[in-house]
């Protein structure tokens, strides 16, 4: 009787630190995944704020050809709250898959893992100005959308980055 009872506790034992690995297993990986979303969050945050509340670094950096070398930051505001043509156009200008797209990754901070972007420029009413277009490969898990309104040649306009991990 006492090597029935030790036995019948030890497989309850068991079966309960087995649980218990299970479920912090499972715990760890929720908490890993919500760390990097807030890191592509932080991220997107960042690049889509400095487009649109700079004029970038060195301040004419339209000009010039995009890279990690001459441009420390992209901007695409002329004065607060009012887009710069010129550089809106340079900006929109690049192709999602050349090097200048790789060094406007570099340059926007959008480099810490595998992290691609999307930009489109759009009228209020969904009428599209400029794009910069990136298919993902394959099915991103990770995708963050962000949304910023400014002012292009006296007319209201939202500006919308989309940046995922692959």
């Amino acid at each position: 009787m006492f090597s029935y009872d030790f036995l019948l506790s030890s497989v309850f034992l068991i079966f309960l630190l087995g649980l218990f690995l299970f479920s912090s297993t499972a715990l760890l990986s929720q908490i890993d995944e919500a760390e990097i979303r807030a890191e592509i969050s932080e991220s997107a945050q960042l690049a889509a704020n400095s487009l649109m509340r700079t004029s970038g670094d060195p301040s004419n950096w339209e000009i010039a050809p995009i890279n990690e070398t001459g441009t420390r930051s992209l901007g695409l505001t002329g004065s607060p709250g009012e887009l710069d043509h010129e550089k809106v156009e340079r900006f929109f200008s690049i192709s999602g898959d050349g090097s200048e797209y790789n060094a406007t990754m570099q340059i926007l901070g959008l480099t810490r893992r595998s992290y691609r972007f999307n930009a489109t420029l759009e009228y209020l009413n969904g009428t599209q100005i400029a794009s910069i277009q990136r298919a993902p490969s394959g099915n991103p898990a990770r995708i963050v959308s962000i949304e910023r309104f400014a002012v292009l040649n006296g007319t209201d306009v939202i500006f919308k980055m989309v940046v995922w991990d692959e």
